[in-house]
């Protein structure tokens, strides 16, 4: 992946979620704010001037929308055990990389 590429974060608010979404920007890459809390993602657009995409695990519609145009997500929305499969499943559709942030496996 390279420079200026779009990355969909999901937890982007979160404490991790805030780390990765400035390691990304400060590599070059375009974050995608994602996750549940419309709000909270409409307060970090604001404060980063990033789009905000909010998205549940609950609506795979929803996330694939969040998914369209990125190269790879990254989610770092706890907990794992039930953000893991409806992220991964949204990635699968959108035929791009996933990774996550937990050190958690069932």
């Amino acid at each position: 992946m390279g420079s200026g590429q779009t990355v969909a974060v999901f937890g982007a608010y979160g404490h991790t979620g805030r780390f990765v979404v400035a390691e990304l920007v400060e590599r070059g890459f375009v974050p995608v704010l994602s996750g549940r809390d419309a709000e909270k993602l409409k307060a970090l657009a604001y404060e980063t001037g990033l789009e905000a995409r909010p998205a549940t695990v609950e609506d795979p519609d929803a996330l694939d929308r969040a998914l369209t145009g990125t190269a790879a997500v990254i989610n770092c929305a706890g907990p794992f055990a039930s953000t893991t499969g409806p992220v991964i499943e949204a990635a699968l559709r959108a035929r791009i990389p996933y990774l996550d942030v937990a050190a958690e496996l069932e």
